[in-house]
């Protein structure tokens, strides 16, 4: 599908949410509309995530209006997100770019005064919350706690952890020696 064709889609598919003329039964708009992608190009879930990503990219206005319908279904008629939804575009952006910030000033004092390994752990374990957040429908404070609650749990799914970390180091590490030659 050609790039104006696929805005316009999306644009559509956009309204139809906004109006309410889709039911989401609960679900995401991000999601809700690159399945109805995949399904309209008879595509994988990826190519379509990575269409979406690409249109919204070349598109300021789409995406403003892609963000806006995001953050009405999942911020006002959910009534989500508090005081942020009802912050003006660029309150929200100045919010957004100060929190943007401190993570990755958080991240770089964690590198300064702690092993990578750890810093891998915490990045992981953010990633492994957040998306049972989003698959089980629960707040990222639930997931965080049904996820340490798996880890306590069972043993092995920490050792799965540090196996995936030992991994990514012995393929760093693979890549690093092959640049240096």
């Amino acid at each position: 599908m050609e790039h104006n064709k696929s805005a316009n889609f999306i644009r559509k598919e956009l309204d139809k949410i906004k109006d309410h003329q889709v039911d989401l039964h609960g679900g995401c708009v991000a999601c809700h509309v690159i399945f109805t992608l995949k399904e309209k190009l008879g595509s994988s879930e990826q190519n379509a995530a990575d269409l979406l990503s690409e249109v919204l990219t070349g598109d300021s206005v789409l995406n403003r209006e892609f963000i806006n319908v995001v953050e009405q279904i999942h911020m006002n008629d959910r009534n989500l997100g508090g005081s942020f939804s009802l912050r003006e575009r660029e309150s929200k952006d100045n919010y957004l770019e100060a929190y943007f910030s401190n993570v990755l000033d958080e991240l770089t004092s964690d590198l300064i005064t702690s092993s990578h390994q750890i810093l891998l752990r915490k990045l992981l374990l953010s990633y492994l919350a957040l998306y049972l957040a989003q698959t089980i429908g629960v707040d990222y404070h639930a997931a965080t706690e049904e996820l340490y609650y798996l880890l306590r749990k069972d043993d092995s799914k920490n050792s799965k952890i540090s196996q995936l970390i030992a991994k990514f180091e012995s393929k760093t590490k693979t890549y690093a020696d092959s640049e240096s030659r």
